[in-house]
């Protein structure tokens, strides 16, 4: 009798499962005990093998919850009419990944799945063990009602990835993805095999450990109404006149597809457009933004209970407005007065008043300064029960988490601490406070970059292109009976991208044993600053760095961009010098020189060493001859008045006596001269949670992402002061 597999441990670099097979547990109707129609005789008993219900699922690419909604209009049926059975999804690869050893190759196969169908809006079909030794185990013990879970193993051929809190369309119908996370709607799958296991399916398994509550939440979906023009066009193509919506607009989404894939999955190729296709395609385009409108209008006005109604029904844009006329017509006669908004009112339950209890008493417990700062709130007004949390440890607070969610919380330390770290609400706790001491050391880093440095957003991280367009070429005098003339134009180009910044860092169980708080607030909040830190290194290596612009020179050249102090020019700030820098920034000229900016200096940018030397000279209103040898220029003594008193705004910087502990640099308009970009506007830094693969705990990423790029020269003046 061939042995049964033996699990080692996974080799750390292999993934245990298949990467494109989803996995969810099968629904088996149950009588006294043991599956209602099980059949002695032929070793079988009939179950339901997929709905259109939302199942908990891993994206084994990128280890983050999703939920998987599988549309039975897509299920691909195999030819053969059934799929195999396994003994808890172990083939032959990943038996090998688990370092399983198996006496023959198809030692797996144990039964299979037959009589598939989809009927009624579900997948079902009967399970059929076969007679060979190694099934006799599961055969047992599903007979005798010990094994009562079953997966089915699908694989996703194609899908609409909705992000998480957002709605889509697909084939007609209107989803609403759950806010904790994206919703990704399969609309071709095919049934791959069926599994006998202990827990169900084990991507579901794992989910539980990374949410708050294993059962996905049910899913709103609506079945939009079809305008008659597409049904008609339609059904010319072959569409049954009984088929019904959602059937409809599935003929339509794959006759001419317009949803927009999964990004981890690669597009199939498109078939050739058919007559009629396009207009197909333009239809389902019209309904789209038929949708989008109604949703934004009913979102604008705070009428969205309004919008399933109207984007059911097929009514029109202008229809639908009407409606919502109505409805704010309506809430003003019973609720007088233009700014009157209904209250909202939420509801916590036990478990969200003990995370909000626990991570106020962590953040109270913390004695890094930058986070105290930031969330004085919580001093102030901690969430209730907090105080009493106070003398809880780690340890003691995994515990707790536990017991309050009912769950088994016996055992040695570390054995409690890893099921506090997998099955209750222990890790969104470490991570909420994680956060907010990321944030905290965002927040109260001391930068200077903001002061002189504009912002901007870039949707992706190509290289991009700014324009610079030149002025306009003077005008002619035309003489009579003379042709007017076409001017002549020219322009300029920079080009920049953003680069991810980011780093790693854990929690692991003897952390939690020892209590050290340091590292679950200490630490993000080090990051924090690291990511502030970072932004201002960009910002100033453009100063620094002297890159070449796009014209091939460098940012500072007194030979192609005049706006280097040179000869005599070059020294400490002082009036003669202030004379050159402004004189240089004004007498700049456009792409064609035609015209002369005349730019004004704002920004006085300067190493910390030249501090003091540089406020004297700012501050002193007036120059006196009796202290002409102490003023920072003599030159302008004799009872003058100080031009420069108390003008520009003035940032000392200690990167640039990094640099050179005397030069120093003027700065024009925020925007003309070095701008620092960051991806999709978001300057915060971001951080992803996991649980632990490295380590025996939870790990956390930090990471952000941003670029600096000076967009001119001609606003920037440098003065080496050597």
């Amino acid at each position: 009798m061939p042995q049964k597999p033996k699990a080692n441990k996974p080799a750390t670099n292999q993934a245990p499962f298949e990467l494109d097979l989803h996995c969810r547990s099968v629904i088996i109707p149950q009588a006294n005990g043991v599956p209602a129609s099980f059949d002695e005789t032929t070793r079988s008993f009939e179950a339901d093998f997929a709905t259109e219900e939302p199942v908990w699922s891993i994206d084994m690419r990128t280890w983050e919850p999703v939920l998987d909604l599988t549309l039975m209009s897509g299920c691909v049926l195999p030819g053969s009419g059934q799929i195999p059975m396994l003994d808890s999804h172990v083939r032959i690869g990943t038996a090998a990944a688990l370092g399983m050893t198996l006496q023959s190759g198809t030692d797996c196969l144990i039964g299979s799945g037959r009589q598939l169908a989809v009927a009624n809006g579900k997948l079902s079909g009967r399970i059929y063990f076969s007679s060979v030794e190694e099934a006799e185990p599961p055969y047992t013990k599903a007979r005798e009602g010990h094994l009562t879970d079953v997966s089915l193993g699908y694989k996703q051929l194609d899908g609409v990835r909705i992000p998480a809190g957002t709605t889509g369309i697909v084939q007609g119908r209107s989803y609403t993805a759950p806010a904790e996370a994206p919703l990704n709607v399969i609309t071709k799958w095919q049934p791959r095999e069926i599994s006998v296991c202990v827990f169900g399916a084990d991507e579901a398994t794992k989910i539980r450990s990374a949410l708050a509550d294993g059962n996905p939440p049910k899913i709103h979906k609506e079945v939009q109404t079809m305008d008659e023009k597409l049904r008609a066009l339609l059904e010319a193509k072959g569409l049954p006149k009984t088929a019904t919506e959602a059937e409809a607009w599935a003929f339509a989404e794959n006759l001419a597809p317009t949803n927009t894939r999964a990004a981890a999955e690669p597009p199939a190729a498109p078939a050739a457009v058919q007559p009629g296709d396009e207009a197909i395609r333009a239809a389902i385009g019209a309904e789209r933004t038929r949708v989008s409108e109604i949703d934004a209008m009913c979102a604008r006005f705070e009428c969205t209970d309004l919008a399933p109604e109207l984007r059911t029904s097929g009514a029109t844009v202008d229809q639908a407005r009407a409606k919502v006329m109505e409805k704010i017509s309506a809430r003003s006669t019973d609720n007088p007065g233009p700014t009157y908004r209904p209250p909202i009112e939420m509801g916590l339950d036990s478990r969200d008043k003990f995370r909000a209890a626990v991570v106020d008493s962590l953040i109270i417990r913390s004695a890094h300064e930058a986070i105290r700062k930031s969330q004085g709130a919580v001093f102030e007004k901690p969430a209730p029960g907090a105080l009493d949390l106070l003398g809880f440890s780690l340890r003691e607070l995994c515990r707790e988490s536990l017991r309050v969610q009912g769950l088994p919380s016996g055992g040695n330390a570390l054995e409690m601490i890893g099921r506090a770290l997998t099955t209750s609400d222990f890790p969104l706790i470490l991570a909420a406070v994680a956060n907010k001491s990321l944030m905290a050391g965002w927040e109260t880093a001391s930068e200077t970059w903001q002061i002189w440095c504009a912002v901007g957003s870039v949707s992706d991280f190509k290289l991009n292109t700014a324009v610079r367009p030149s002025e306009g070429s003077d005008l002619d005098e035309v003489p009579e009976d003379t042709e007017y003339t076409y001017g002549t134009r020219s322009e300029q180009q920079e080009q920049y991208k953003v680069v991810t910044y980011g780093k790693l860092f854990a929690l692991s169980r003897q952390t939690i044993i020892n209590d050290d708080l340091g590292a679950l607030t200490d630490v993000p909040a080090m990051h924090g600053e690291s990511w502030a830190r970072k932004i201002g290194d960009l910002a100033y290596a453009v100063l620094t760095a002297n890159a070449n612009m796009g014209d091939a020179h460098p940012l500072f050249s007194a030979t192609y961009h005049s706006n280097v102090a040179t000869g005599g020019d070059i020294g400490a700030v002082g009036v003669a010098t202030m004379e050159a820098a402004v004189k240089a920034m004004k007498s700049q000229k456009d792409i064609l020189g035609l015209r002369r900016l005349n730019i004004r200096p704002q920004y006085y940018l300067a190493p910390v060493s030249v501090e003091g030397a540089s406020e004297v000279f700012f501050k002193t209103e007036k120059f006196s001859d009796r202290a002409a040898a102490a003023t920072p220029d003599a030159s302008d003594a004799s009872s003058r008045v100080n031009i420069y008193f108390n003008t520009l705004t003035r940032v000392y910087e200690p990167r640039l006596d990094d640099d050179d502990d005397k030069t120093w640099y003027l700065a024009g308009p925020k925007g003309k001269t070095v701008k620092v970009f960051f991806l999709g506007g978001n300057q915060t830094p971001y951080m992803e949670t996991k649980q632990g693969w490295n380590v025996d705990g939870v790990e956390y990423k930090v990471r952000g992402d941003a670029g600096a790029k000076a967009m001119d020269w001609k606003a920037l003046y440098q003065n080496p002061n050597t």
